[in-house]
C-alpha cells in the first residue's frame, strides 16, 4: 500500500474508531476493543436492574456476527488494511445474517453497529480502490515516455518498425487475402449494369473533375492498401501515435478518478450525516469503477457521470449498501481491471519478445562462430575462470578478513600481533653497556674530567644520570683533548676508546630514535587498519547493493538517476499547476486544481515520496511533511505553488 493511500486510511480508520466509540452503546466497546465513551448521568445514578441486563445480554448476543464482521474491517494502528477477499467475504457472511433475521424488527443498537459495518467497508474499499488506480495509472507515463522516444527522430521509427515487422506483415497478409478474398466472392456485373452505372454517371457529373473524383473513390480502397504496403514507415508513425493517445486519454481518465476520490473523500464525522457520506461514497466508487477505462467517453462525460451520482439523492439500508460494496468488489473492480490491462496490452509498450526478437535473432545466426570460437579456446577460458575465481577468493582473505582480524587485534591490544622495530630489551642493555662504558671511562680519567684524584659516589650518579639524559661531556673533554695528537693518542692515548664510546654513543641515539618512530606507529595502528580495510569493504558494499538491486528487479539506478527523476518530477508537477486550468471556490477567494490534474499531482507526488534516498535522512520528515502540503487539495493552487518553491529553495541543493 502506497504512502498517500495509507495516510489516507489511517485517518480515516481514527475517525471511525472514534465515531464507533461514541456512538455505539458501552456495552458494545470491550467486543471492539474500544475506551466505552462516558454515559450520561441517570436520576440518582441508579445501577442497571436484572432485566435491563438481561435485554442487553440479549442485544449483544443478536448482533454478535455483525461486530466480529466490523472487528474483522477495522483497521487498527500498525495494522495493515484488510484485502478484498477478506471485505467480501466478511460482507457476505453479514448478507447471510441479515437474510435469516427480519430487518425491519432490528433493534437501533443493531442498526448502528450495521452502519458501522458498512461504513468499515466502505474505508477499506476506498482504500483499496485509490491503490489499485495509482498502482494503475503510474506506469502509464513510463509507456508514454517510451513512445514519445519512439517519435523523437527516424531512428526510433525505423528500430520499431523493425521490431513489430513480423506483426504488421502478419495483419497486412490477412488484410490483402480478406480483400482479394471478398473481391473474388462478389459477383461481376454484366455489360448492361457497366452501361447503366455509366450512364447514370455521366448524367449526375457532367464535368470531367467530377468523374475523375468518383473513380478515385472507386479506387480508394485499393490505393490506401497499395500505399500502406509501400509506406510503412508513415503507418508506423500514425500507429505510435494513435497507441499514445490511447494512453494519455486512459491516464487522464484515471488521474480524474483519482482526483474525484481525493476531493470527495469520505467524512466521518459525528456532526455530519454520515451514514449519508458512507452511502454516497459507495456510490460514486462504483461510477467511477464502471467508467473509469472505458474509452469511448471523455474524461469531461466521466466527471459529469460521477457528478450526477453525487447529486442524486437516495436513502438505502444498510444491507443494500452492502450488496452495492460485494457488487463492486465481485464484478465492477475485476472488470475494471481487466478493460484496463486490454488497453495496456494493445496500446502499452512491446513485450520483451516483440522488443529483442532482432537481437536473438542476430544472436542465433552468430551462435555457430561464437561457439566454435569458445571451444576452440575451452583450456584458456577455463583457466581465466580458475583465475577468476582464485582472485576473488584472495581478495576476500587478504583484503577483508585479514584487515578486519588486525583492527579486531588492534582493539583487543594483543600483545602478540603488534610489530615491533626494535627489541624490548635491546635498547635498555644498550643504554646500560653505554652507562658503563663513560663511567670506567670518567674513574680512569678523574683527574683529566673532574681534575680530582678520584671520583666520588656522587659523582659517579651525576655522570650515569646525564648519560641517560644523552651527556657524554666526560668523554667529549678527554677526546679534544686527544685530537691535538691524534697519531701519538691513537698509539699510547685514549683517541680510540673515546671513538669507541662514541660509537655506542650513536648505536643508542639510532635505537632511541628508531624506539620513538615505533611507538607512533602503535599509536596510530588502528587508524592504519581501518585505512587498510576500507577499500575493499566499499568494495564489497558496491558489489552486494548491485546484486541485491539486480536479485530484486529493480535495475541498477545510481544516485544522479534517483536526482534526475525527482527533478523531472518536481518539474511536472510545476508544469502543472502552472498551466492546468482551475476551478474558483466560494467567492472566488481561492483557486483549485481540476480533478484531472489534481489526480496527476498525486501520482507525481507518489513518485517523489518512493525517491527519500535523495534527501538527507534528518530532513527526511520534513521532506514528507511538505509533500503531505503539496497533495493537499484543499491548499489550493497558489498554495501548492508556494509549496513546489519551497520544495526548491530548501532542497534543490541535494539535487544538483
Amino acid at each position: 500500500m502506497s504512502t498517500i493511500v495509507d495516510a489516507r486510511i489511517r485517518a480515516l480508520s481514527a475517525d471511525l474508531e472514534l465515531l464507533a466509540s461514541t456512538t455505539l452503546p458501552s456495552l458494545f466497546a470491550p467486543r471492539l476493543g474500544l475506551a466505552p465513551a462516558p454515559a450520561a448521568a441517570a436520576d440518582g445514578d441508579m445501577p442497571p436492574t436484572p432485566a435491563e441486563d438481561a435485554d442487553d445480554d440479549v442485544v449483544v448476543a443478536a448482533t454478535e456476527p455483525v461486530l466480529a464482521a466490523l472487528d474483522r474491517l477495522l483497521v487498527r494502528p500498525g495494522g495493515s488494511l484488510p484485502s478484498i477477499k477478506t471485505l467480501e467475504a466478511t460482507l457476505r457472511a453479514y448478507l447471510a445474517h441479515q437474510s435469516g433475521s427480519d430487518e425491519s424488527a432490528t433493534a437501533d443498537p443493531a442498526k448502528q453497529v450495521e452502519w458501522l459495518l458498512v461504513a468499515a467497508g466502505a474505508v477499506v474499499l476506498y482504500g483499496r480502490l485509490l491503490d489499485t488506480l495509482l498502482n494503475q495509472t503510474l506506469p502509464l507515463a513510463e509507456d508514454i515516455f517510451y513512445w514519445d522516444n519512439v517519435l523523437s527522430g527516424p531512428r526510433g521509427l525505423v528500430v520499431y518498425s523493425i521490431q513489430t515487422a513480423p506483426v504488421r506483415f502478419v495483419g497486412l497478409a490477412h488484410e490483402i487475402w480478406t480483400d482479394a478474398r471478398r473481391r473474388l466472392t462478389t459477383p461481376r456485373p454484366s455489360l448492361a449494369d457497366w452501361i447503366t452505372t455509366l450512364r447514370a454517371a455521366l448524367s449526375r457529373h457532367r464535368k470531367t473533375t467530377r468523374r475523375l473524383s468518383a473513380l478515385t473513390r472507386a479506387v480508394a480502397p485499393t490505393t490506401a492498401l497499395f500505399k500502406r504496403a509501400m509506406s510503412p514507415l508513415s503507418t508506423v508513425y500514425k500507429d505510435v501515435q494513435s497507441k499514445q493517445q490511447q494512453l494519455r486519454h486512459l491516464r487522464d481518465t484515471q488521474s480524474a478518478a483519482l482526483g474525484l476520490l481525493v476531493g470527495e473523500s469520505v467524512q466521518l464525522g459525528r456532526d455530519t450525516d454520515w451514514r449519508r457520506t458512507v452511502e454516497r461514497t459507495v456510490d460514486v466508487m462504483a461510477a467511477i469503477v464502471a467508467g473509469v477505462s472505458e474509452s469511448d467517453q471523455s474524461v469531461d462525460r466521466f466527471e459529469a457521470r460521477v457528478f450526477a451520482v453525487l447529486s442524486a439523492s437516495s436513502s438505502s439500508t444498510p444491507s443494500a449498501v452492502a450488496h452495492k460494496i460485494v457488487k463492486i468488489t465481485t464484478d465492477a473492480l475485476p472488470a475494471q481491471t481487466a478493460r484496463h490491462a486490454a488497453v495496456v496490452a494493445v496500446a502499452g509498450k512491446p513485450s520483451a519478445l516483440t522488443r529483442y526478437w532482432p537481437v536473438g535473432v542476430g544472436a542465433a545466426a552468430f551462435s555457430g562462430t561464437v561457439l566454435r570460437i569458445l571451444f576452440n579456446r575451452r583450456a584458456s577460458i577455463g583457466q581465466w575462470l580458475a583465475d577468476a575465481s582464485a582472485t576473488a577468493v584472495d581478495f576476500w582473505h587478504n583484503w577483508v578478513v585479514e584487515p578486519a582480524r588486525n583492527i579486531i587485534a588492534t582493539i583487543r591490544h594483543d600483545d602478540s600481533a603488534q610489530v615491533a622495530i626494535v627489541g624490548r630489551k635491546s635498547l635498555e642493555a644498550d643504554m646500560q653497556s653505554l652507562e658503563r662504558m663513560v663511567v670506567d671511562f670518567a674513574v680512569d680519567n678523574a683527574a683529566t674530567t673532574t681534575g680530582a684524584a678520584a671520583l666520588s659516589a656522587a659523582d659517579v650518579d651525576a655522570i650515569r644520570a646525564g648519560v641517560r639524559e644523552g651527556d657524554v661531556s666526560a668523554v667529549l673533554r678527554v677526546y679534544e683533548d686527544e685530537l691535538k695528537a691524534p697519531l701519538k693518542n691513537a698509539v699510547r692515548g685514549e683517541l680510540i676508546r673515546t671513538l669507541l664510546i662514541q660509537m655506542q654513543k650513536t648505536k643508542v641515539d639510532v635505537e632511541v630514535a628508531i624506539t620513538g618512530i615505533d611507538r607512533l606507529l602503535k599509536s596510530q595502528e588502528l587508524v592504519f587498519g581501518v585505512v587498510a580495510a576500507l577499500p575493499s569493504s566499499v568494495a564489497c558494499y558496491v558489489a552486494a547493493g548491485y546484486t541485491r538491486r539486480l536479485w530484486s528487479g529493480k535495475g541498477v539506478r545510481t544516485r544522479a538517476d534517483l536526482k534526475a527523476t525527482v527533478v523531472r518530477t518536481l518539474g511536472n508537477v510545476e508544469r502543472i499547476l502552472t498551466t492546468s486550468t482551475t476551478t474558483s471556490g466560494t467567492g472566488g477567494e481561492s483557486e483549485w486544481l481540476t480533478y484531472t490534474d489534481e489526480g496527476r499531482v498525486l501520482c507525481e507526488v507518489h513518485v517523489l515520496r518512493n525517491s527519500p534516498d535523495v534527501i538527507p535522512r534528518e530532513l527526511r520528515r520534513d521532506w514528507a511533511r511538505d509533500l503531505g502540503d503539496l497533495e493537499d487539495i484543499r491548499l489550493g493552487v497558489r498554495r501548492q505553488r508556494l509549496t513546489v518553491e519551497r520544495i526548491w529553495r530548501v532542497y534543490g541543493r541535494f539535487f544538483v
